[in-house]
């Protein structure tokens, strides 16, 4: 069969972006630890009785984690363009960590982030310190419940020297971060499944 040349090189436009789509959204998220490392997994998740905007404007820019309470000491790149990177200082280590995936549309926000190695010796601790040979980690913000609350995902890809303490700083730093994230936006937690039309109504009316 024949294809006018118009088609053939508009399929070969097609698959040319296609790649090169694919080779700025790949993720590799699968770690492979060295050795006197073990390679751990951190998932958390979060429901808020908020719209999502409420979680996408603070968190949608990668050169901006103050809502982290982070300064940021160093940027590179372009914000929210993979390839980027941002450095700085979080209980006593310095990171530096590459944006490999970002997409945000209004109901929903996800990006990666890969971590170079990094050592957690926060000051004044009597715990030795925990060295990480490598991270990385996806989040993802949506809307959910008909635009009335927020699902937020996180799963955490770790190399550590040590899995259990390794689990134990990436949960209680979600733990520390998201819940304080909801309360000045007055996001309360969702319990069980959306309201009904009925007692959202309600809610409101309160």
């Amino acid at each position: 069969m024949h294809y006018p040349s118009f088609f053939l090189k508009a399929l070969s436009s097609l698959v040319l972006t296609a790649s090169v789509h694919a080779q700025h959204t790949e993720r590799g998220n699968d770690l492979h630890c060295p050795e006197g490392f073990d390679v751990g997994f951190v998932h958390d998740s979060y429901t808020f009785n908020a719209p999502v905007h409420k979680f996408t404007d603070p968190t949608k820019s990668f050169f901006d984690i103050s809502w982290y309470g982070i300064t940021l000491t160093n940027t590179t790149g372009t914000d929210n363009v993979p390839g980027a990177t941002r450095s700085g200082s979080l209980d006593g280590g310095y990171f530096h960590e590459t944006l490999t995936a970002y997409s945000v549309h209004p109901s929903a926000l996800e990006y990666t982030v890969r971590g170079d190695p990094y050592t957690y010796a926060p000051p004044n601790s009597t715990a030795a310190p925990l060295a990480f040979a490598g991270y990385v980690e996806t989040t993802r913000i949506e809307s959910i419940c008909s635009g009335r609350a927020t699902y937020i995902d996180l799963i955490s890809y770790i190399c550590s020297a040590d899995q259990v303490a390794g689990y134990d700083f990436a949960h209680k730093l979600h733990q520390g971060v998201f819940p304080a994230l909801a309360e000045p936006v007055g996001a309360t937690v969702m319990a069980g499944d959306c309201l009904t039309q009925k007692d959202y109504n309600v809610a409101k009316e309160r």
